[in-house]
């Protein structure tokens, strides 16, 4: 279980009490299936427990945007998205997924039996979050399309603990979550491919620059 979880430094049998405890309830879902549509109403809260799913959001000419993207492990939910009173933004499913759900109410209220996985869960959680939601701000805050590169790809080593990584998404929607140009994107990873920075091939990439 990678350092963001929300499940991270947590047993199998913590995580089972953890879900019982919340009163969670599963569903499944196929590829290109909508999970949730993020309303100021919704006070349901969903941890993405088996496959890959994108926030996006629509503007006024239509155009979709990846916002972010829920790997296994990862909560999501009006609470912890961007705040929206429109129904412009919804979780679409990548690939197929198996979602945990459950309701905001029973994450902040106290734990009847007062046990202190519920406690390391919400730890988890903020932590988690925020460091998710924090790198996105910090590479979007980024001029250059290689500094934008190189801190997601650092961001995604510190996850597995390996300068050997492969990228979640398809280098097609790493371009949208980058806000960036793809063929522009494209012709900086060969830059980097050519100067020793990175090794990459589709979306295996090994980080061969010291951090």
């Amino acid at each position: 279980m990678n350092k963001y979880s929300v499940f991270c430094d947590m047993t199998e049998k913590e995580i089972s009490d953890t879900l019982a405890c919340l009163n969670s309830g599963e569903k499944k879902y196929k590829k290109g299936d909508i999970i949730m549509r993020f309303t100021s109403m919704s006070e349901n809260v969903g941890i993405m427990y088996d496959g890959l799913a994108y926030l996006m959001s629509v503007n006024t000419d239509g155009e979709k945007s990846i916002i972010e993207y829920y790997e296994p492990g990862n909560i999501f939910g009006n609470r912890f998205s961007p705040d929206t009173n429109e129904n412009l933004y919804y979780l679409l499913a990548k690939k197929n997924c198996t979602v945990k759900f459950f309701r905001y109410d029973s994450v902040i209220s106290q734990c009847k039996k007062n046990c202190q996985n519920h406690l390391k869960f919400i730890n988890n959680i903020i932590f988690s979050t925020s460091s998710k939601y924090r790198l996105h701000i910090n590479i979007l805050s980024q001029r250059k399309i290689r500094n934008k590169l190189l801190m997601y790809f650092e961001f995604i080593s510190a996850q597995s603990d390996s300068k050997t990584i492969i990228l979640p998404l398809p280098l097609s929607d790493l371009a949208d979550y980058l806000a960036v140009d793809r063929s522009a994107m494209m012709r900086e990873l060969k830059k980097m491919n050519d100067e020793k920075l990175i090794s990459s091939k589709s979306t295996k990439v090994i980080i061969m620059r010291n951090s």
